[in-house]
């Protein structure tokens, strides 16, 4: 089953519950938030980790979705918001003067109201659970809730830089500058929207270097630990 067709089944299972008043079944399923360094390959990890979940379930059960940069449109569609507001903001970009500006000229809701509409979709995701849900703070708007399981992936600046130039075929210069923008922009949502360090250990159940594990290795590592929580 492709990643499309799993978002699909996921998604009417999403819909069929969502307006239900208090969801049935709560910390049920488990979940995953996953917080990383740029280049440290969390697209990856999470896809081999859905994968590998999937692979034990059957063809009728629920299945593991992960939700990265397809989350934002997910929160545009529950908020009843455009598109186009996408674009504006994105999780590892400053947009302060940017959405200032949109927000005088009436171009798109407030960052605030944006901030709000995503953490309660994120918290709807990780209440049906088996999602796989990549940055935003994710981790900490559901620190409180059972099932989760937060890993943060790191690695060296060698190693990300060396997989985000083959990734988007950038030269050493425009990696570096990658990496350097991706990482300020998410430490400041983190700081910024929950005032917390995006490097605290305690915010994870497990820290991962990418650069001494394979994606693979990692992705397995996520499964016990799911397994072991399920």
């Amino acid at each position: 089953m492709s990643d499309t067709d799993y978002f699909a089944k996921y998604r009417a299972y999403f819909v069929s519950q969502k307006d239900r008043g208090p969801l049935k079944g709560v910390g049920h399923f488990p979940f995953v938030t996953i917080s990383r360094e740029a280049g440290a390959g969390a697209e990856t990890v999470a896809r081999e980790l859905a994968q590998k979940l999937n692979a034990n379930l059957a063809k009728d059960e629920q299945p593991w979705v992960v939700f990265d940069k397809n989350l934002i449109e997910k929160v545009l569609e529950d908020a009843e918001l455009p598109r186009e507001i996408a674009k504006h903001v994105q999780e590892d970009k400053d947009t302060t003067v940017q959405a200032i500006v949109g927000e005088l000229l009436g171009l798109h809701p407030s960052m605030w109201t944006i901030f709000h509409h995503t953490s309660d979709t994120i918290l709807k995701l990780a209440r049906i659970g088996r999602c796989i849900i990549v940055g935003r703070g994710s981790n900490i708007i559901t620190a409180k809730l059972h099932g989760g399981i937060h890993v943060r992936l790191v690695a060296p600046e060698s190693v990300r830089l060396s997989h985000v130039k083959k990734l988007f075929s950038l030269d050493e210069k425009a990696a570096a500058k990658y990496v350097h923008d991706h990482d300020e922009g998410r430490r400041r949502y983190v700081k910024s929207n929950f005032d917390r360090n995006i490097e605290d250990p305690l915010l994870y159940h497990a820290t991962l270097n990418t650069g001494l594990l394979d994606f693979a290795a990692a992705a397995d590592l996520v499964a016990t630990m799911v397994g072991r929580k399920g």
